[in-house]
């Protein structure tokens, strides 16, 4: 099912390592296709709930629908992502339908619908599924060519330039992590994609320092996301890719959490103009956690997953402490607020703080709060009254404090302010 270019614009607004020699060939270019393959778990092709739903606003008005075994279904388009629509029924419950179900002409149909960003992604109160799983799409990535001693290499959706050759199964390995990072959130039932991918993302691969930092990468990190050049910076060394002694080495496998991170960021940064600080890093951080293995995602019980994720710079035997940054000051961070506390403070604090307060609206009916915030958002409606609708419910931002930890402590974590 095709998920890339769906939808309009929005508005403006040191580790060790291991030797492995080169002598590899690649194999040809796979045709540009956005197809990405995601299992759900035991979804039929209308899938029915037990709640009613309010016809949307953006609602059209109701039409007989074909699904692609000829099926038909009258019902009101309610809403749109990249993988399912959904539709109101008056008197009859919501149906979440995913595109690949239905007739192509009615995917064409949705597909002109959702050039107008203002359309909804999701109906809040009735959200699909969550996947087991979700999969990089098929094909091998391509070696284009060499320019200047960097070397640009294409995969479905990405394009990478790196100023190492690296063999095909090193390059297939980071792009792959590229591709199923964006097909784990387009799977996701919280309504991140919002359309417009008109080119591949770009990824720069850098060997040293110096060029990494004079590109925009920030100084000890091993991956940045330019906003300004909309390009995501590796720095390969503190990846775990190097080059000593005439031979690169590889020990990169423990720190794709900086790819799935990074690439969050370059991803969310098109779809979602107007997303907090706070829950862009939740999001990457959320994401990051997730268990991972050769192009797989796996979102069976994520909390497990982001557990060991917050501690992976302690001993799990001897420490399960972290401390939180209080939710009511994360989430009033605009980005130079995080970056002037992330130079004052440790910055796992102001991570691990924003992945599990994201985590805690993820939890929560099935990521309903996190959806309908977002998608309001992204609608241009007000900011406040989205957070005061949506997330809080009723609570304040103070009080979010003791419900996180407590979320904490089912998690295996003991928080202190």
């Amino acid at each position: 099912m095709e998920a890339s270019s769906w939808g309009g614009d929005e508005p403006q607004s040191g580790t060790g390592c291991r030797a492995c020699r080169i002598f590899f060939a690649f194999r040809a270019c796979p045709p540009h296709s956005s197809e990405s393959v995601i299992s759900f778990p035991n979804m039929k092709v209308l899938v029915a709930v037990v709640v009613f739903c309010a016809v949307s606003p953006a609602a059209e008005h109701a039409r007989a629908w074909t699904t692609r075994d000829g099926r038909t279904f009258d019902a009101e388009l309610s809403a749109a992502d990249g993988l399912r629509a959904t539709f109101t029924q008056p008197g009859k419950p919501s149906l979440v339908v995913p595109l690949a179900s239905l007739a192509p002409t009615e995917v064409e149909i949705i597909r002109k619908w959702r050039l107008d960003w203002r359309k909804p992604l999701v109906v809040p109160s009735r959200l699909a599924p969550w996947p087991v799983q979700a999969v990089a799409p098929a094909g091998d990535v391509c070696l284009r060519g060499e320019d200047a001693g960097v070397f640009t290499y294409e995969s479905v959706n990405f394009r990478i330039t790196s100023e190492l050759k690296l063999p095909p199964g090193v390059a297939n390995d980071l792009a792959r992590v590229f591709e199923a990072t964006r097909a784990v959130l387009i799977a996701m039932p919280l309504g991140l994609h919002a359309g417009g991918e008109h080119e591949r993302y770009t990824v720069a691969m850098f060997r040293s320092p110096g060029g990494y930092e004079k590109a925009g990468g920030v100084g000890g990190s091993g991956g940045h996301y330019d906003g300004h050049t909309r390009r995501m910076l590796v720095l390969l060394p503190n990846l775990g890719i190097e080059e000593k002694e005439g031979t690169l080495r590889f020990d990169y496998a423990r720190n794709l959490f900086i790819l799935k991170h990074e690439v969050t960021h370059q991803l969310l940064a098109r779809w979602h103009r107007r997303m907090p600080m706070w829950v862009s890093e939740g999001i990457a951080e959320f994401v990051a956690s997730l268990p991972y293995a050769q192009g797989h995602y796996t979102l069976q019980n994520p909390g497990s997953g982001l557990r060991d994720y917050l501690l992976k710079w302690h001993n799990p035997v001897t420490t399960r402490s972290l401390r939180l940054i209080p939710p009511a000051r994360l989430m009033a961070m605009r980005p130079d607020d995080w970056e002037s506390a992330l130079s004052q403070q440790d910055a796992y604090d102001m991570y691990n703080s924003a992945a599990i307060l994201t985590y805690y609206f993820i939890q929560q009916d099935g990521g309903t709060p996190l959806a309908g915030f977002l998608d309001a958002l992204r609608r241009g409606e007000d900011a406040a009254t989205a957070e005061r609708t949506y997330l809080l419910r009723g609570k304040t931002r103070d009080a979010l404090a003791s419900v996180i930890i407590a979320l904490g402590k089912k998690l295996g974590v003991e928080l202190t302010p």
